[in-house]
This record gives C-alpha cells, structure tokens and sequence, in this order.
C-alpha cells in the first residue's frame, strides 16, 4: 500500500509541472500576423490565456512575455513593453548560452527605447548588441538597428551617412522580410523630405502603400500615409497635406489605438487578478497535498513504530522467559534428593513438566496461591489451573493430602 500511495503521489505532482509544448515559431508568427492587421486585443488575450497555464517550460514563459512585448511596443505603450521585457529576461537567465531569445530581447530593448525617444538608452541597448556581434541574429533585426543608426546620424546632421545605411537596411529587409519593407521606406522618406527632394519620397510612397494593400498591415499603412503627410507639410504643400491628411484620419480610425490600448490594460489587470486566484488555488492544492502527505508519513512511521515495538516486546518477553526457565531448572538442580529429601516424590516425577514442579516447590514452602502468582509473573487463576492439573497428575486431592506426602516422604 505504501508503495502504490508514494507512486500515485509523483505521478500527480509530476504532472502539474509537465510541459505542453507550445510550438513557439507557429505562435510567434500567428501574433506577428494579428499584430500587423491591428488585431493586438486578440494577440494579447491570447498570450495572456497562454500564460494562466501550469504546464509551460521556463522557456515557453520567458517567450511569450516576449511576445506580449513586442504587442505593446506595437500599440506604443513602452511602459508594458519594457516591464514584460524585464520579466522575459528574468527567465531566461537560466536559458542556455546559445538560445536565441536573450539576444532577441537585447534587440527588443533597443527598438523600444528607440521607439520611446529615449536615444541614450538606444544607444548603449545599440553598442552593445554590436559588441556581442550575435553569430544567429534575424536579418531583419539587424536591419531595424541599422534603421536607428540611420536616423541618430540624420540628428546628427549627417544625411549622406545615413542614406548609406538605410540603404544597407533596405538590401537586407528585402532579403529578409518583404512585408516590414514599408518601414525602410517610411525612413528613406524622412530622408528624402528633409532633401526637399519630394518627387523621390512620392515615388517611395507609392510602393509603400502597394506592399501595405499586398500585405494587409494597417500599422505599416498609417506610418506610411503619416510619413507622406508630414513631408508635404515641411515642404510647404498644404494643399496636399490636406487630402493625405484626410485619408490618414481614416486610417487611424479603423485602429483606433487608443481604445485598444485601453483595453489591453483592463485585460492586462484582469490576466494579473487571474493568475494571483489561480496561485492562491495552486498554494491550497499544494498545502492539502503537504498535509495529506505528512498524515500519510505519520501513520507509516506510526504502522512502522508499532510492528517495532511489539517484536520488540515478543523479543523481550522470550528472553524472559528463556531466563525465567533457566533460573527454575537452577533451582530444581539444587533440590536433589541429597539435598532435600521432602521433595523426593514430586521432584523424580517423570509426568509433572518443569513449570509443574517449580510450582509445587513453592507450594512445599508454604507460600499462598497469590504469592507463588507474583514469584512465577502468573495470575492466581493461572495458579489454580496448574494445581489442578498438578493434583490430577499426583493422584491427590487438595494441598492437606500434598503436604502429608511431603512429610511421608
């Protein structure tokens, strides 16, 4: 029984912990999928739902607090984004040296900072990814940072640098990721505007819109309408601005980000209360669990201590008793015939057992029936009964005939 309790018991407990295999690479392009037709409240809830489970790996955790970050940097919100950010990088400090998703969130740390205008921490997140000279890198990562390097160098004054390498980044996007190249081109049209050259930016713009159609990416449409927008505004186009002004606020209508973002951050509350209940239901579980096993524990050692102490009482009372006979067969040596005549005609008995004799011999001393009970550790009945016996045995009738024999004798 102890056996088939102690297996069913890691079998349960084996099985809270067990993993369900998420097939990462389908989920991740599922949520890149939502996230470009503006679906980021599907995205989240579904990460969110995914995260409520018990049954996920330190890695399968660590990546989907990645992806949920990556979905708040698409709807602006860098609080969020950095925060699970954090949190995946938490987890995956214990992830092996080569898996590929601490050098992912280096990069994510870069574009959000990037994203947030905060250019001193995008910098020093830049540097060191360039430092690290990641050997696994995505192509189209490597093309967002050459992206951010491009535009620090425009705030630098230095356009000519930068072309040549959002250049560098369109080659490598094309080559990666042709759906993402809507954002090379977004930059190449903010270079192009402060150039005043608006014809070459109108021509970027066309392509842009006819990948964002193709694609069907709302997220990339808007940059791309907002880019062309803002480049007829700096040029000094108003009248064009205007009609792309109008299309862009349709556009932003459809996304309606704030709202969404809104949204997101009631799940978001709601996914926190979810996952304190269920651990607050975990904690009962596992504390009714510790319970049912330390009263398991405690009848075993109660069951184990018992068995033990009655063998060791068996033990005791036949080494007693091994004494007890070994101290009466000494006495009965003693009273041979040389030594004590009386006792002659009972002592040479071939009928009367050991016990029988040493009985009879307190009996010859005179002592009563209660006090040959507490010499012999037997009850006064138990006396009786082996008179009983004894007198049968001897063919006499009570003790008045036994001690006249002791005296004849």
């Amino acid at each position: 029984m102890t056996l088939r309790f102690t297996i069913f018991l890691f079998i349960f407990l084996s099985s809270l912990s067990y993993s369900q295999n998420l097939k990462l690479d389908s989920l991740e392009q599922t949520i890149i999928k939502d996230n470009r037709a503006g679906r980021y409240m599907v995205s989240q809830k579904k990460l969110s739902e995914l995260m409520l489970s018990n049954k996920l790996t330190k890695e399968e955790r660590a990546y989907l607090l990645y992806f949920l970050a990556a979905t708040y940097r698409s709807v602006g919100d860098y609080p969020m984004c950095i925060e699970n950010l954090n949190k995946s990088m938490t987890l995956a400090k214990d992830l092996p040296p080569d898996n590929p998703l601490k050098m992912r969130i280096d990069y994510e740390l870069a574009f959000v900072y990037f994203d947030s205008s905060d250019y001193a921490k995008a910098r020093i997140a830049m540097d060191h990814i360039n430092a690290s000279n990641y050997s696994n890198a995505f192509p189209e990562d490597r093309a967002y940072i050459l992206m951010q390097e491009g535009y620090l160098l425009i705030k630098d004054q230095k356009t000519d640098a930068a072309e040549i390498k959002y250049n560098e980044a369109l080659k490598l996007m094309k080559q990666a990721s042709r759906c993402n190249l809507p954002i090379v081109y977004t930059k190449l049209m903010s270079l192009y505007s402060m150039k005043h050259n608006v014809a070459k930016a109108e021509d970027i713009y066309r392509q842009s819109l006819k990948l964002c159609d193709s694609c069907n990416i709302l997220k990339y449409k808007i940059f791309t309408v907002s880019e062309m927008e803002r480049t007829y505004r700096e040029n000094k186009l108003f009248g064009k601005a205007y009609n792309v002004a109008s299309k862009l606020d349709s556009l932003r209508k459809l996304e309606n980000i704030d709202t969404t973002v809104s949204e997101m951050h009631i799940t978001d509350k709601a996914y926190v209360e979810k996952v304190q209940n269920q651990k607050e239901r975990a904690d009962v579980t596992y504390l009714i669990l510790g319970m049912i096993l330390m009263v398991a524990i405690s009848v075993f050692a109660v069951i184990y201590f018992y068995r033990k102490s009655a063998t060791i009482k068996k033990d005791k009372t036949e080494v007693e008793e091994k004494l007890e006979q070994v101290r009466s067969d000494y006495d009965l040596a003693k009273l041979s015939k040389d030594s004590d005549p009386r006792y002659y005609f009972f002592l040479e008995s071939k009928d009367l057992t050991e016990r029988q004799k040493e009985l009879l011999i307190h009996m010859a001393d005179g002592l009563s029936n209660r006090e040959i009970g507490e010499k012999l550790f037997i009850s006064e009945n138990t006396v009786k009964y082996h008179i009983k016996n004894i007198y049968a045995i001897l063919k006499i009738k009570d003790r008045k005939e036994f001690f006249q024999k002791l005296r004849n004798s």
